[in-house]
This record gives C-alpha cells, structure tokens and sequence, in this order.
C-alpha cells in the first residue's frame, strides 16, 4: 500500500475540521491592508509631496526595524504594504505554524491519528494532508488579500504580488512546523519552537538587519520570513522571489515525511527527558503544580510585551520631535490617543494596544486550567487531598497578579527612552499610574473567563471574542469610524486613559467590583459543576 494513500480523504477531513480557523484568519489578514490603505490619503492630501509628508517616517531606522524595509513607499500601494503588508505576511506565517502543528503533532497527542491509521490510510497520508491543507490555507490567505486590494483599487499587479508575499510567508512556517512536529512529543513543545524560536527568531534577526539599513540589505535574503518582502510588491516586483518560499517549503515538506518514517508513532526524534525521582519540595500543592504548567508561558508573555515596551518606546523618543510636525499623522494620533498632544496621544495609544495584548496573556492562563480538565489531568489532582478552589485558585492567582505586574513594567519601559531624552524622570512614575489605571480592565476579562470556565466551559471561545473585539476597537476604530458607544463597549472602554483624563475613580471602582463578582461566580460554578463538565 502507497504511503500516501488516504491523503485526499484525510485532507477533506482536516479542512472540515478546522474550516473556522482558516475563514477567520483569512478574513482577518485580508481586511488589514484596504482597512489602512483608506488612510493614505489624509496622510498625503491631493497635490502633496508624499516625500515631504512620509519623509521623517520612512527614514528612521527604527520605523525600518518596525515595519520592514520601504521600498517605495511613496505610493498608496507601496505605503500599505510598508505598513500593514510586512504585518499581513508575518500573521499569515503565524497562521500556518499554529495551523500545521494542530493538524499533526496535536492530533497524533491527543490519540485521534492512532484511531484514523487504524483504518486503510497510508503512513504519510495524515502528514501530507496537513501540509496540504496549510498550503491550501497560504493560498486562500495570500488570494483574498490580492482581491481586495485589487477591490480597494491599489492596482493589479502590485495587488497580485502583495497576496503572492502573504502566501509566500505563509508556506516557510508551515515548512518549518512540519518539520518541527516529527522532532518533539508533544503539541505544545512543536508550536514553542516552531513559533517562540524559529518564528520569533527570523522575525528578531530581521528587525536587526533592516533597522541596520541599506548597507546590510543583501542579509534580508539569509532571513526566510522576509523572502516574501523582497518580492516588493509596488515597487518593482521580483516574481522569481517567491521561487525561494516555495523550494524552501518542498524540501522542509520533504524532509518532515523522511522524519516521519524514522520514528514510532507518539515518539519524537527528542524524547521527552524524564523527571527527576523525587519531586521538588514545591511541587507538593496545587500552587507549586500551576507555576510548574504556566512558568514558560508567563516568561514569554512578559518578555514579549516588555520588549515592545522598551522598542515602541525608543521609537517615539528618537522620532517624536519630527513627528510631531507632521499634521496629519498628528491629527490621525489624536484621533486614536483622543488628545492634541502627540506625545500623549502616543503613549495612551500604545498603553490601550499593549493592555489588549496583556489581556490575550490573562486568558491564556486561564485557558490552561479548562485545557487540563479537558486532558483529564484535573480528575486525579482532586482524588487527592486538595479543594477545587485551591485548584482553581493556584491558576487564578498567575492570571491576577503576572498581568498586573507586567502591565507596570510596560509602563515604566514605555516611558523610559523619552524620560532619558528629555531629562524627565517623572514620567516613568506618571506612565506606571496610567498603566495601574488600566488595571480593572484585565480583572474584567480574567472574571469573564473564569466565569466560562466555572459555568459553561464549551463556551470559553466567548472570552477569546471579547479579546477579539477589544483590540480591533483599540486598532481600527480610528480608521473605519466607529461610533463611541462602540468603542466604549469593551473592558477599557469607561476607564479613565491618564494622563489624558483626569483619574475618575467611579469607573475604576465599579469595574473592580464586576470582576471580583465574576471570579466569585466562576469559583462558585467550579465548585458546584461535574468534573470534567
């Protein structure tokens, strides 16, 4: 029998399964680039130089660093992919390396792939499908940002080439997962490498080596996540570019089935290296077991949020004087920050994007205690001499007090570069309070998830849509005009931004108070529900 018998049936299965993963994505990589190409125009009115207007922007190297290389950025379509395209293609890579280990090592874990090869089906067909689908995913991501910027009148060929970059992102990661997939036992070790060091790896080196600037352009081509960048869409596409993406996704796809065929199924090339025989004396409650579980994933989500603190920081110290000039982006800052002072406008931006980010952290704590319910690891925790609110409280606590303390770092980092420059220190005091401001905010969100988890865990996706909703209004509500009811509608919404307002402490109470009601209510349901539900 063909290896690779089975394929076609598998791959029908798999798009079945996870077909609201992939219209989600799509649909949200493909709404980026015509949701800011709309902006072009009030940063460059009619009969404007946009050299004069993107001058200052595109010059600075940490823009260069932020947004990628600008290649010709003095058009609507090259400006949008400067902006948003480099964004779109790096998320489409993101999508697939999620997508691919899903698809393979996660079934395989979770047993299902056992029960399918039990049927007619070949060795590799399970592999092969999910490369496929991934492939496929590229392909849909990559096509629907080409039509609608063709839609959005940016043009057709430099339309073509943009989705051809997403696409192009989209198969290296998947690539990479694959492989990655065959080498570690587990789910999640697979999506840290594939997306913590190989991922965040590319995306660090090019952010080094295009902050550097064109001096050392020619390292762009030893990073395979900038590959589809370089294909340079509006600004004189080098089709043959995407030739790279594609060879380096059939030999990593290649090499992940020769893996495949050298190991047992449920093993990895790397076996999990066994415990020690004794425990460490903190393991021996629920608190010590929780911080084991959630010790990598809070380190990653403060170094990532702490690191975007300090850059966006040092971006706006070293830019803000000639920034500030520009008008139009002041006008668009404001409309976002909500005052005519570009400083502040920046910073209370940045705090309410970052604050969404901290609250993806507060449910992905959360999240870990419902997913070990889910693997049947929390049945034998309680069989033991342990309460289920000790069990729920050893999650709660990270979930409260990490965010909390990361979010004051953020604030304090964010203001350092500009309290340096200006020889100000007071604004790192004044930034960590507007920082504490935001707080309620998180607290909302963790009694909302836990709240789902107490009650109704099947519904826990619900505290991933008010995650969803609230950074889209943080992002695009300047840009789509959104009514404020709308904007006000999400867990910062009421919350006093300092130092553009003036502390109001109603709101802050009030909030507090729901949260605290939420856990109590979520406590209160785990208590009394089936486990598992």
């Amino acid at each position: 029998m063909s290896t690779l018998i089975g394929t076609g049936t598998s791959l029908r299965a798999g798009l079945r399964r996870d077909r609201v993963f992939w219209i989600c994505w799509v649909v949200l990589l493909a709404s980026l680039p015509p949701l800011n190409a709309v902006k072009y125009d009030d940063l460059v009115p009619a009969g404007t130089d946009p050299r004069t207007a993107l001058g200052p922007l595109v010059a600075n190297p940490s823009m260069q660093a932020l947004l990628g290389p600008a290649f010709n950025p003095w058009t609507k379509g090259g400006f949008t992919f400067w902006r948003v395209g480099g964004f779109t293609a790096m998320f489409a890579g993101m999508m697939t390396g999620f997508a691919i280990v899903r698809a393979t090592r996660a079934e395989e874990e979770n047993g299902r792939l056992e029960l399918v090869r039990a049927g007619a089906i070949g060795r590799h067909a399970p592999l092969m499908s999910g490369l496929l689908e991934s492939a496929l995913g590229s392909l849909a991501a990559g096509l629907a940002t080409a039509l609608v910027c063709i839609a959005t009148g940016l043009g057709l060929r430099g339309s073509w080439a943009g989705g051809l970059a997403v696409a192009a992102c989209g198969l290296v990661m998947a690539g990479f997962g694959a492989v990655l997939s065959q080498v570690f036992e587990t789910a999640r070790s697979a999506r840290a490498w594939t997306l913590g060091v190989v991922f965040g790896g590319m995306f660090l080196l090019r952010m080094m080596i295009d902050g550097a600037g064109e001096a050392h352009a020619g390292l762009r081509w030893a990073v395979p996540l900038e590959w589809g960048l370089l294909i340079r869409p509006w600004a004189g596409e080098r089709w043959w570019a995407a030739l790279l993406p594609v060879g380096l996704f059939v030999m990593l796809a290649g090499l992940a089935l020769r893996l495949e065929s050298v190991r047992d199924h449920g093993a990895g090339l790397r076996s999990a290296r066994p415990g020690p025989a004794r425990a460490a004396g903190y393991l021996g409650g629920p608190l010590g077991l929780s911080w084991r579980l959630q010790r990598n994933g809070l380190a990653g989500w403060a170094v990532g949020l702490l690191v975007a603190a300090a850059g966006t920081g040092s971006i706006i110290a070293q830019t803000g004087t000639s920034l500030a000039g520009n008008a139009d982006l002041s006008s668009y800052l404001e409309h976002i920050g909500g005052s005519d002072d570009f400083m502040v406008s920046f910073f209370v931006t940045m705090l309410g994007i970052l604050s969404g980010v901290a609250a993806v952290m507060v449910v992905s704590v959360i999240g870990r205690l419902h997913s070990e319910e889910a693997r049947g690891r929390i049945e034998p925790l309680l069989a033991a001499s342990t309460t289920r609110w000790r069990v729920v409280g050893s999650h709660l606590l990270w979930a409260v007090l990490a965010p909390l303390a990361v979010m004051t770092g953020v604030g304090a980092l964010l203001a350092v570069p500009r309290a340096r420059s200006a020889s100000d220190w007071a604004l790192v005091g004044q930034y960590v309070r507007s920082a504490t401001a935001l707080s309620p905010g998180l607290l909302l969100v963790c009694g909302v998830a836990l709240l789902l988890v107490g009650w109704w865990p099947r519904l826990f996706g619900l505290a991933w849509a008010v995650i969803g909703w609230t950074l889209f209004t943080t992002w695009f509500s300047a840009i789509i005009s959104l009514p404020g009811w709308m904007v006000k509608l999400q867990p910062w919404g009421y919350l006093s931004h300092l130092p553009r307002d003036t502390m109001s402490w109603t709101p802050f109470l009030v909030e507090t108070g729901i949260a605290a009601a939420l856990v109590a209510l979520g406590l209160a349901g785990y208590r009394r529900r089936d486990i598992p539900a």
